[in-house]
């Protein structure tokens, strides 16, 4: 249990880091547009940020809640910044 902790918190990190590095640049390309450079990093932390959050939600359940969902699945366990001993295992 403590592996999985481990290995759920750094998927979270991990997701949090590309996240805010693509929100970054693509603030810095609202005033330049044109910088290819900036752009090449936006797209792949985007990337890096959406592999992540596959492998976390393939191992952990939702991060977010599916546009399709029928049911509410991801409200039965921890929520992703939350660790096991603040639900209560």
């Amino acid at each position: 249990m403590q592996r999985m902790n481990l290995n759920r918190e750094k998927l979270m990190k991990q997701i949090q880091v590309y996240s805010f590095a693509a929100h970054d640049a693509q603030l810095y390309l609202d005033s330049h547009p044109n910088s290819k450079c900036a752009l090449d990093y936006y797209l792949k932390h985007k990337k890096l940020e959406k592999r992540a959050v596959a492998e976390y939600e393939a191992s952990f359940g939702p991060i977010t809640i599916p546009n399709e969902a029928c049911t509410w699945e991801w409200v039965k366990g921890p929520w992703p910044w939350q660790n096991d001993k603040e639900w209560g295992n």
